[in-house]
């Protein structure tokens, strides 16, 4: 088994394939390893939109865009936010992200778009055909063709550094692997991790289950322990999703390949855009929660009890509450006025902007297994299996605070009309998820780790979320955006490292991250 190469990449999802690839192209050889059995990462697991400026798809769609205003757009989005961004990093990310469209283009990746994202001015957000495993299957070809060694089933416990404190390789299934020119850290992020959760965000986010149960945070600590800082570790995406639908999802169903991406794109480009929304209904349903709006509206969120477990204002809140339920589980209970209001434009229960509105009717069709109707609340709480008698106090008392104007329970603000018109309505069952982690390890402008002084580790770049340096990232598409960025650089910068002359390590004892982060 071959144990050295010139760079070496510690994950083998969006981000570690594309900082290999990279390493692979600017002249150098590279060994993957990843944890799991298979690459992929949460890249896999995504939606898998990718928003970028400047590319062939707006040319083509006739969108006259311009780095500057997707920097502005950014800025917009990221509100109060905006003071915490790492703006440096969103240059690069702003700049290269329309080059990286283009080059997973040319390997093979296909995409729908650029459709609308609101806040943005323009649309920018490519769609990946004909689902996010699209990517995997892309950089995986890509890897073996510029001949990347990829191990699998390969988990990290150290990095390992030679007399110099260069980081020099890693320690993996009780075997040393080396990189001379440098490792590059491309883990995920910590969204599994119920110890990190715990220290940076609390004890209740560190309840909520992740999508993938395979982001533990291991570059995070690997990072650290070399002397690497933990930056912005206070964020988490939580929210609630619907059960997964016995029925099979036709967009996730679809092979990926070269050939039937492309194919795929012409047709989608030219079918009429209600029979592609009816498509893409379908999967909207299956994976996509009902919007907050309908709470605003007067829904409210209820548990298997029957009664209401949360401030309905708060995605975080409802999802923390779903979460320290035995069942995390949830319904979302709504009435005729409700459903009405969310049965037509403008007020979807789901959306894929530019793209496709799921509306009421839409779950009745496409998941009856979470849609539910009834005459009345009673014969509502059987059919989603709660005592009727405990949702018809919850609904009582609700219309009550209603009337009284205050939420005396959990203080939530937008109230809506209450639950008083027949027939009655449940969305569910929903379940707790946190879908994505912000924070990262500090990293310079060429992603190579920084110490808390932003001195560069010699050696050891970090890329995706585990290298998310302080970038706010608050709009779909970005996360992706990043993952493919950074690891396009962090592998070309790695591969145009010096080689480490003493690839000796020495013995270390591995020591807890530091007690907080920047």
């Amino acid at each position: 088994m071959i144990c050295t190469a010139d760079v070496l990449v510690i994950g083998g999802g969006g981000s570690g394939m594309s900082a290999a690839i990279s390493a692979a192209t600017s002249g150098a050889s590279v060994i993957v390893l990843e944890k799991c059995p298979v690459v992929g990462g949460s890249t896999a697991m995504s939606v898998g939109s990718f928003t970028a400026a400047n590319t062939s798809y707006q040319y083509r769609a006739g969108v006259n865009d311009s780095i500057e205003l997707f920097i502005e757009d950014m800025k917009v989005a990221n509100g109060a936010f905006e003071e915490r961004e790492n703006k440096e990093l969103r240059r690069i990310l702003a700049e290269n992200a329309g080059p990286t469209v283009e080059w997973l283009s040319s390997i093979g990746v296909q995409f729908l778009g650029p459709t609308p994202e609101p806040p943005y001015e323009k649309p920018r957000m490519h769609n990946v055909l004909p689902n996010s495993k699209a990517y995997r299957e892309a950089l995986l070809r890509e890897c073996k063709k510029r001949r990347v060694v990829i191990h699998t089933s390969m988990r990290v416990d150290r990095l390992l550094r030679n007399a110099a404190g260069e980081v020099i390789g890693a320690h993996a299934n009780d075997m040393d692997y080396f990189g001379r020119r440098g490792v590059v850290l491309a883990t995920g992020d910590y969204s599994a991790s119920p110890e990190l959760k715990a220290k940076y965000v609390g004890e209740d986010a560190a309840k909520v289950p992740p999508v993938n149960p395979n982001n533990t945070g291991d570059g995070f600590i690997l990072g650290t322990e070399a002397g690497g800082v933990m930056m912005q570790m206070d964020r988490l995406y939580e929210g609630l999703r619907f059960a997964p639908s016995n029925r099979p999802d036709p967009i996730k169903m679809l092979p990926s390949s070269r050939g039937l991406s492309k194919l795929m794109r012409i047709v989608v480009e030219r079918l009429p855009k209600n029979l592609l929304a009816y498509v893409i209904r379908g999967a909207l349903t299956s994976w996509i929660g009902p919007n907050n709006t309908m709470y605003r509206a007067g829904a409210i969120l209820v548990g298997v009890d029957g009664q209401r477990l949360a401030n309905e204002d708060s995605d975080k809140g409802m999802a923390r509450a779903v979460a320290s339920a035995e069942t995390n589980t949830g319904f979302m209970i709504f009435d005729a006025e409700v459903a009405r209001k969310f049965s037509a434009w403008p007020n979807p229960v789901s959306t894929f902007p530019g793209v496709a509105y799921a509306y009421v009717q839409d779950y009745k069709r496409f998941r009856p297994d979470v849609y539910h109707r009834a005459d009345t609340l009673e014969e509502l709480a059987v059919g989603i299996g709660v005592a009727p008698a405990k949702l018809l106090a919850t609904a009582e008392r609700w219309n009550e605070q209603v009337a009284e104007g205050a939420d005396a329970d959990f203080g939530r603000q937008h109230l809506g009309k209450g639950l008083t018109q027949g027939p009655f309505y449940a969305l569910g069952p929903m379940n707790a998820y946190v879908t994505l982690a912000d924070g990262g390890l500090a990293v310079d402008t060429t992603l190579r780790v920084v110490t808390e002084d932003a001195m560069p580790i010699p050696g050891l770049w970090a890329a995706g979320s585990t290298g998310q340096g302080g970038l706010q990232l608050l709009n779909h598409g970005l996360h992706i955006g990043w993952a493919m960025v950074s690891g396009r650089l962090a592998g070309r910068h790695a591969a145009q490292a010096q080689d480490r002359l003493d690839l000796t390590p020495v013995a270390s004892h591995p020591e807890e991250p530091p007690a907080t982060a920047r």
